[in-house]
């Protein structure tokens, strides 16, 4: 009987051809043996410098690994290719991926990005020796561009990414190092997350098309889930920084800053979400930490609104942020925003 492999790379793409190459030759290189590619085209329509679309790219890519783990020895690695017919978004490509895997661990991979040498080794053999639920390693911040603005937040990047428990976690003090105490990020990548814990957590998200803070939604449940965290000292991820629709640059239209704003749907989607649980789940310590944190994602937003949309779009990017947050909750963030900088001006 063919066994299942230990671990599935899930990499979701849309509109990120040009660096799919780059991430799928990062997988393939792994010296781990037993592991699988699931891809996820989520209705991209661009190309890579070549012209090739997204599914031949990764046709090219399973005879390239075919030729390349038989030369030196090594299993064959199966690809699993699916492609929705329109974009879903990075929540649902995401879950297409989760479901579509076969293993017992999910390994999130961004396609700008890549894992670094050994990482599924390193990531599997904590694992096993632990019986971890999650294992998060360190991250390595990459990014092309080199003037000082450039460098500054890169250096932010790097804090903000690099937060990992190094250490064990069990029981709700997993939920509380991520959401209380912030100890760890909720990023999914750069972790090996076992899948029955991941399609649980998926389990309490309805189909959304969210783009932004997606992480957040998902490994809300995903450490609520899980029994047992392991962080370790090793980097093992390369991330891309500023390539995609969150990074720092002006807002011309409407439709990207509609994205940004669906940041609203995470929470309303959490909080709708533990209306199903009994009541007492969660603790009024841990209630008010979302709370705290849904706060902070609008402060965010109302920031990103002020500093990068463009003059003449600012009254309707204000009326589309209350649309999505609820007016009264937006006005009163602004107040204390405000209120805030006035006294940090004295």
């Amino acid at each position: 009987m063919k066994q299942e492999p230990k671990i599935s790379v899930c990499i979701p793409v849309f509109n990120s051809e040009r660096q799919l190459k780059r991430c799928l030759d990062s997988v393939i290189s792994q010296d781990f043996p037993d592991f699988e590619i699931v891809i996820v085209n989520d209705g991209s329509t661009g190309t890579d410098e070549k012209g090739l679309v997204c599914r031949k790219i990764v046709k090219q890519a399973e005879k390239d690994c075919k030729r390349k783990r038989k030369e030196k020895g090594q299993n064959a690695v199966p690809f699993n290719y699916t492609e929705h017919r329109s974009n879903l978004g990075l929540l649902e490509a995401r879950r297409t991926a989760i479901e579509n895997a076969r293993s017992e661990y999910i390994c999130i991979l961004d396609s700008d990005d890549i894992l670094l040498p050994c990482a599924l080794t390193f990531f599997w053999d904590v694992a096993f020796k632990t019986n971890a639920d999650i294992v998060q390693a360190h991250t390595d911040i990459y990014c092309e561009d080199t003037d000082s603005s450039s460098v500054e937040r890169i250096k932010e990047i790097n804090t903000k990414y690099n937060n990992v428990f190094e250490g064990e976690l069990t029981g709700s003090a997993v939920f509380d190092s991520f959401l209380i105490n912030q100890s760890h990020i909720g990023l999914l990548w750069a972790k090996l997350i076992r899948r029955e814990v991941y399609l649980a957590a998926l389990s309490h998200i309805p189909f959304t098309h969210c783009v932004m803070s997606e992480d957040m939604l998902q490994y809300f449940f995903i450490a609520y889930e899980a029994k047992k965290y392991v962080g370790i000292k090793n980097t093992l991820y390369r991330y891309t920084a500023d390539t995609g629709i969150s990074s720092n640059m002006i807002i011309s239209d409407l439709a990207r800053w509609e994205k940004i704003c669906t940041t609203a749907n995470v929470f309303a989607i959490i909080f709708e979400a533990i209306k199903e649980y009994p009541e007492g789940t969660f603790s009024l310590e841990q209630m008010e930490a979302l709370r705290l944190q849904s706060r902070s994602y609008l402060v965010n937003n109302i920031q990103q609104m002020r500093k990068y949309v463009i003059p003449e779009l600012q009254n309707q990017a204000h009326a589309m942020l209350c649309d999505y947050w609820g007016e009264d909750f937006v006005n009163r963030m602004e107040q204390a925003l405000d209120k805030k900088a006035i006294i940090c001006s004295f």
